[in-house]
């Protein structure tokens, strides 16, 4: 008789259970990819990194490649004017935030290749398009990372010192940390997180692969007295 837990249909309802299970991490992992990659251009284009605080001297905010000061029309009421353009490396204030720009600025063409990706898993083995994407976001955490370490060694550039009293480079002075600079910090997390869950997903698709080619049990392991019976 057939030991229970090498019987075909038992092993196809706790496959299919698996598949579901894993088809949900997946689903999972491809929405937290594709929201991380919407916060990541956001954390990169908002000049929101550092800024004014109620007890600071100066006005204004900045960010990798752009800063933001109060228009000193008469008519103005308020209103920002803000100069830099990612484009145009000449209109940044100095080398390392040039430096952090670029950092930024590819982890977040990193993510948008990333997320494009995921129209690979109709066309390609679903472990490679995992693998793959699992590297780029690895890769962008690296460069989130080189980005936010980078970042405040421009804090000595005389506008960011006329908008922070007392900055320098890695002092931040009378400014405080704004949201954007904190939103890329947590990114740095979260893409190694999405990183990990992806190799991760990799490695069991592979081993789905091994015993399963449409989502089913294929074969199983003969029974236990199958070479007593056969003598």
């Amino acid at each position: 008789m057939m030991d229970p837990k090498f019987n075909p249909e038992t092993a196809k309802i706790y496959h299919f259970r698996y598949m579901r299970e894993y088809r949900a991490v997946a689903v999972l992992w491809a929405l937290l990819t594709i929201i991380w990659c919407i916060l990541n251009i956001v954390a990169f284009v908002q000049p929101q990194w550092i800024g004014d605080t109620e007890d600071s001297a100066g006005y204004g905010h900045v960010g990798t490649f752009k800063y933001c000061e109060p228009d000193s029309a008469p008519t103005a009421q308020g209103r920002y004017i803000c100069t830099g353009d990612f484009t145009d490396f000449d209109e940044i204030l100095n080398d390392e935030m040039k430096a952090a720009t670029f950092f930024c600025g590819v982890s977040s063409l990193l993510m948008l290749i990333c997320v494009a990706a995921l129209l690979l898993f109709f066309c390609f083995k679903k472990a490679a398009v995992f693998v793959f994407c699992g590297i780029l976001e690895l890769v962008c955490a690296i460069f989130m990372f080189l980005a936010c370490v980078i970042f405040p060694a421009g804090w000595d550039h005389p506008i960011v010192q006329r908008i922070c009293p007392g900055s320098g480079e890695y002092e931040l002075g009378d400014c405080g940390i704004r949201w954007a600079y904190i939103l890329a910090i947590l990114g740095i997390f979260d893409a190694l997180i999405l990183a990990v869950l992806a190799f991760f997903l990799a490695s069991k698709r592979a081993k789905i692969e091994i015993y399963s080619t449409a989502g089913t049990v294929t074969k199983s392991p003969p029974p236990q007295d199958f070479y007593y019976t056969r003598w």
